[in-house]
């Protein structure tokens, strides 16, 4: 796991994911529509938990002003990003977060081996549940 905190951005992947999308101009609704089509799996992959919690992530700034660091761009990005097209995409994104922290999950299992973060981990993605269900 190429992680070095416990927030969004601090992994290689999510890193990854919001950067090629600003690097390649994919819009948020692209994200959003790449996510919701991985938490259609039976069991969500590492790089797919990433894609969730990050265009999760995007949306609950959009629309509650949450701040998250650690990618150089991002706040361009956002400025850039419509939305009034991400709110249809809430309650469905809530719904893919708690499979990311549920029992078919790989980045659920393996926070879940580290029991000294795991819970803080699972609290700043029910966070974002919460920010998404408001």
């Amino acid at each position: 796991m190429g992680a070095w905190g416990i927030g969004v951005f601090d992994d290689d992947t999510s890193c990854e994911v919001i950067e090629d999308a600003i690097d390649d101009g994919t819009s948020i609704e692209g994200i959003i529509k790449k996510a919701l089509s991985s938490a259609e799996s039976d069991y969500i992959e590492y790089t797919e938990c990433h894609e969730i919690i990050v265009a999760s992530a995007m949306v609950n700034s959009l629309i509650n002003g949450v701040s998250y660091e650690g990618v150089d761009d991002l706040d361009n990005w956002l400025i850039k990003q419509d939305k009034a097209a991400v709110i249809p995409f809430k309650s469905k994104l809530a719904s893919a977060l708690l499979l990311v922290i549920g029992d078919t999950s790989e980045l659920n299992e393996l926070w879940a081996e580290n029991e000294d973060d795991y819970p803080t981990w699972k609290g700043n993605i029910s966070a974002i549940i919460s920010g998404l269900n408001s």
